[in-house]
Order: C-alpha cells, then sequence, then structure tokens
C-alpha cells in the first residue's frame, strides 16, 4: 500500500497538481497581499483623516488656553480606549493619556500602560500647535478586525479549495497509476514471450493513456501475428526438409555400404559429417525461436542450479580428460532458480563445450556456480571487446574460429534461454581467456 502512495505521490498528474496547487496558493497569497495592503492603506487614510478633523478642532483658537480648555472638555467626554488625547506645553500636561508619546505625525502607537481603560494599540497623530504639541489617537481595532476577516477569508476559503484540489489531483493521480501499472504489467507480459498479452478494458472516458493503451494493444496484435507467420513457416520448413535430410542420410550410408572392401571412405565421412552438421545447424535455429517464443516458459519450476552444474561437470569430465584439458568446479552458496532444467542444462553444456573447444590442452577449464550465478572461465584466446556483442547474433562466427567445427549458434542460443529466464549474460577478460558470467533471479 505504502509502494502504490509512493508511486502515486512520484506521479506525473500528481507532481502536476502539486505543481497546479503551488501556482494557486501563491497567486491567492499574492491576491490576498495586495487586497490586505489596499485596505490596510484605506483604513489608515480614513483614520488620518479623521485624527486631522480632531486635530483642527482641537486647534481651532489659535492660542494655548483655548487648546487646553478644548482638550479637556473632549477628554472628559471621551473614552480613553476608544480615543486619546494629549497636550504638551510649558505649562504641563493635559489629556486623557499623559505617558510619554514617541514619534512625530501619523503612527502605530502601543501605550505602556496596559490597564483595562485603554486598547492595546492606537493609530495615533501628533501636530505642532500654538504653545506646543497635540496629539490624537483612535483605536486601533478596525484593523485587527481587518486582519481577522482576511485571516478566517484564508482559513475558509483558501486552505479548503487547496485540500480539495490535492484531493481530486490524488484521485486523478491513483486511476493514471492503475493505467500505468496495467501499461507496464501488459508490457512485461510482452517482453517475456506472452504475445497474446492486452491491455484491460480501462473505465472512465478516453484519454491520453487510453490512446497509448490502444497503440500497444495494435502493435501486440501486429507482433502477435508476425511471430506466428514465422512459427508456421518454420514449421514448414522443418516439415519439407525433415524428410530430404533423412532421404540424404540414408542414400550416404547405401553408399557406404556397396563400396567395395578397401575403398577409401574419406568422401563418404565428410558429407555424413556436413549432413550432420546442416541437422545440428537447423535444430539449434528451431530452438532459439521457440525459445524466443516464450513457449519453454509453461515448464519453469524450481531448479537447483549448483546441483545442476556439478551434473553437467560430471558429464563432460571424461570429454576434458580426453581432450587434455582440466575441468575444475566451484559451487559456493546453494540456490534455486525458476526455470526450465533442460533448458538451463543445455547452456551450462554450451559454455563448458565452447571452453573446451577453444582452451589449449593442459590448461583448465572452471565452472562456478555461487548462488544464482553461473560463470565459465577458461584460458583461451578471448573475445576482443568490440566483438562481444557480435558473437551473439546468429551464426556470427570470429575470423580464427572459421576453419573450427561450430555453426556460431552456442552463445546465441545462450543468451536466448538467458533472456527467456529474465537474465543477464556478460562476456568478460579472463585475462588470458573468456570469462561467461550469468545472472539469474533466485526463487
Amino acid at each position: 500500500m505504502r509502494a502504490e502512495w509512493r508511486d502515486i505521490l512520484r506521479s506525473t498528474p500528481m507532481r502536476l497538481t502539486l505543481r497546479l496547487v503551488a501556482l494557486f496558493v501563491l497567486i491567492s497569497l499574492l491576491t490576498f497581499a495586495a487586497t490586505w495592503w489596499l485596505a490596510n492603506k484605506t483604513l489608515l487614510d480614513a483614520a488620518e483623516s479623521t485624527l486631522d478633523v480632531e486635530l483642527d478642532e482641537l486647534s481651532a483658537s489659535g492660542n494655548a488656553a483655548g487648546i487646553i480648555a478644548a482638550v479637556n472638555m473632549l477628554s472628559a467626554k471621551a473614552e480613553p480606549e476608544d480615543m486619546i488625547l494629549r497636550y504638551e506645553s510649558a505649562n504641563g500636561i493635559v489629556g486623557n493619556y499623559r505617558e510619554a508619546l514617541p514619534g512625530n505625525g501619523l503612527r502605530e502607537f502601543d501605550p505602556t500602560d496596559r490597564s483595562d481603560d485603554l486598547s492595546d494599540r492606537y493609530i495615533v497623530k501628533s501636530r505642532d500647535v500654538p504653545g506646543g504639541v497635540l496629539t490624537v489617537g483612535q483605536s486601533a481595532d478596525a484593523f485587527d478586525e481587518l486582519r481577522e476577516v482576511f485571516g478566517q477569508v484564508l482559513s475558509y476559503t483558501l486552505l479548503p479549495t487547496v485540500l480539495l484540489v490535492l484531493a481530486a489531483g490524488m484521485i486523478s493521480a491513483r486511476r493514471s497509476a492503475r493505467r500505468l501499472a496495467a501499461i507496464e504489467d501488459t508490457l512485461d507480459r510482452l517482453r517475456d514471450g506472452d504475445l497474446s498479452a492486452r491491455l484491460p478494458g480501462m473505465p472512465g472516458p478516453a484519454d491520453d493513456l487510453s490512446r497509448v493503451g490502444t497503440g500497444i494493444d495494435r502493435l501486440a496484435e501486429a507482433q502477435q501475428a508476425s511471430t506466428e507467420a514465422l512459427r508456421q513457416v518454420s514449421a514448414d520448413i522443418a516439415h519439407d526438409l525433415k524428410t530430404p535430410i533423412q532421404r540424404l542420410s540414408v542414400q550416404l550410408a547405401e553408399a557406404r555400404d556397396e563400396l567395395p572392401n578397401g575403398a577409401s571412405t574419406v568422401a563418404l565421412d565428410r558429407a555424413e559429417a556436413e549432413v550432420a552438421g546442416i541437422v545440428s545447424t537447423f535444430q539449434s535455429l528451431l530452438s532459439i525461436a521457440q525459445i524466443e517464443g516464450g513457449s519453454p516458459r509453461a515448464r519453469f519450476a524450481p531448479v537447483d542450479l549448483s546441483a545442476l552444474a556439478a551434473t553437467m561437470a560430471e558429464v563432460y569430465e571424461p570429454a576434458a580428460e580426453e581432450s587434455g584439458h582440466n575441468l575444475r568446479i566451484d559451487i559456493g552458496r546453494k540456490a534455486k532458480v525458476m526455470g526450465d532444467r533442460a533448458l538451463l542444462g543445455q547452456i551450462i553444456a554450451n559454455l563448458i563445450e565452447n571452453a573446451l573447444r577453444h582452451t589449449p590442452a593442459g590448461s583448465d577449464v572452471a565452472l562456478t556456480v555461487d548462488g544464482s550465478r553461473l560463470t565459465v572461465a577458461d584460458s583461451g584466446p578471448g573475445i576482443p571487446v568490440d566483438e562481444r556483442e557480435k558473437v551473439l547474433r546468429r551464426l556470427y562466427r570470429l575470423d580464427r574460429s572459421r576453419s573450427t567445427p561450430g555453426s556460431g549458434l552456442g552463445l546465441s542460443l545462450v543468451d536466448a534461454v538467458v533472456k527467456l529466464h529474465g537474465g543477464t549474460l556478460e562476456l568478460q577478460d579472463n585475462a588470458p581467456g573468456l570469462r561467461v558470467e550469468i545472472n539469474l533471479a533466485e526463487t
């Protein structure tokens, strides 16, 4: 479940949703900031206009005595929580707030006396008037209410909108993730040789993923038709050539029997060897075609790779001794792999035969199994780096190997079997010689 949600969060629809949400939040915050600035400026301008009117009225007498009388009269009626007044002259301070008021002009002021009679903040303005400095302030509750309103707007509009968009994005991303998972599963089945694999029906309206799925199904149908046609051609060729080759073998045997005693059979021996080579090459090509078609996968079962390697080494040990080689086997950690025992045995046989064929007499051929890793190493001439991909092609042979027996299909067959089992094949330098390393998946 965690992996599913992790994939959803990493999906393209979810990333696009997060980007759109981030852009929406940024634009919304910028809009709110601009609106707040305008509203705050409007309130501040209104407050300044009100304070200017009060300052004008209080200083209308034009003399200190008149201002003091006006300030005392208004102070007696005004609530300090709503309005503060202060007139500082040479004769002292009058008004309902007599503490120091720092600053000049229009400003915010937080009184040091936090008594119940005072507000938390005031918008105050000071002006030089006859006889001293006159200051009038009004409560900043309207500004606090504005902040509260904007906070509520952000909480009750922006946050729910973001959550709704994120939820919609996650639902869309999950739907897309399921479609992508179905596409990936179908592609995996096609890659593994199941050419009948098709995408399941996708609910909902058609979209770009639906078009991709339709394209994959069409490609799979064409590939399946092409493969079936190739298999049919291979079967027809096998059927049509089987009888002529058998007749040729019989005719060569009859020719050998009709030769007089003491006659040379060298030419017949060569002809029979060529026929055997044709049969072997043809059989290898058919085997590779069947393997690449994926049909042996139905026979897969757990196989003890180390036990299979030990058996193959025992089978080939007499041949190695006869050719003057020392076949060594080293078994490390034991493990089982899911596969076809006969085909896995075939790749071990091909690799051993290839090593014995190209390694000088008196040299070692090492077969190593460690878990699901199989390695065959020899001390022969090896394969140049630029030729290692080419030797996996069908019928490709190095120039120096053209005079030796073989069809150039041994490594091709090994490569096909390894791919059928979902493994990897790597040709390495054994310094000197060739080291073939195969990695399979453990059960």
